[in-house]
């Protein structure tokens, strides 16, 4: 049978063998699913991908394991599962899936049970696909049993039909190309989660001096519009580890020297600013 993805060498599309969960195409050509648990769709030796420090990933998963953010979670699960309900069957996108986090929150296979998650009925209708340029990220997805389809590729050229897929997201990422809308169904959703303009906002006090608050800049493609957006603000008290993690994801943490750091680690934040936009966006 027929897949939604294509092969990455002569773009023909592929069939999944299942039992061995290789996919192949009539040109004779495979891709077999490693030992680390997903497929790779890398063809240049050149590729050199990105990577993050075990310590990094390690970090990350902590604070996200903390529940800390909790509230976002619930509020993109809620999200999520208006835009699928309804729908027969729906293949959803996780652009730069990282370690999987959002994918195990959005099933009912998480083991976050405080969390907001997809009814069963729901989630039965839900096929997840995980996408990331870093395979030690896809491997801790594939560890931590992360219900999806895990693919190595470059996010210049995604290895999916056009117009196949129903729901895209893409969370503490930014959204690059056009690769996203062209895998996207005319009538397919794209979630995109961005900063607010009072995100982390004691943070970075301690980076920015006369810190001003700014109306937010949203930079979208000019082939897409705004169905709606969901603002998710709430505060958590955050230890200094936790607040280096959170700089790092979300690409501040370059503009702190080690004086800095060592500062901020030393620090509780109490009651920390986070501020989010979700924006519901659809192609024109």
């Amino acid at each position: 049978m027929d897949s939604i993805l294509v092969c990455p060498i002569c773009a023909e599309s592929l069939q999944l063998h299942e039992q061995s969960q290789g996919y192949y195409c009539n040109n004779k050509h495979y891709i077999d699913k490693n030992a680390q648990g997903y497929w790779s769709f890398v063809t240049s030796p050149k590729f050199k991908g990105s990577s993050e420090s075990r310590q990094q990933l390690r970090a990350k998963r902590f604070l996200k394991a903390s529940g800390i953010l909790s509230p976002l979670v619930k509020q993109v699960s809620s999200v999520f599962s208006d835009v699928a309900e309804g729908k027969d069957e729906v293949n959803h996108l996780n652009y730069q899936c990282n370690d999987g986090f959002y994918i195990r929150a959005l099933s009912t296979l998480s083991t976050l049970s405080t969390l907001s998650t997809l009814s069963a009925q729901a989630e039965d209708n839900v096929t997840h696909w995980g996408v990331s340029e870093a395979d030690n990220a896809l491997f801790a997805a594939s560890k931590d049993t992360t219900p999806a389809n895990l693919l190595l590729t470059p996010f210049k050229k995604l290895p999916f039909k056009s117009d196949a897929i129903d729901i895209v997201t893409v969370f503490e990422a930014q959204l690059k190309g056009k690769e996203c809308l062209r895998v996207l169904k005319p009538d397919g959703a794209l979630l995109l989660l961005v900063p607010g303009a009072r995100h982390l906002w004691q943070l970075k006090q301690k980076i920015y001096q006369n810190l001003l608050e700014k109306p937010q800049q949203l930079n979208l493609p000019k082939d897409v519009e705004i169905i709606n957006t969901t603002e998710i603000k709430f505060n958590a008290d955050v230890s200094g580890e936790q607040a280096i993690t959170l700089l790092d994801m979300n690409n501040l943490s370059w503009r702190v020297n080690d004086e800095l750091a060592h500062q901020i680690k030393q620090t509780s934040f109490e009651q920390l600013e986070f501020d989010y936009v979700l924006l519901h966006l659809k192609k024109r």
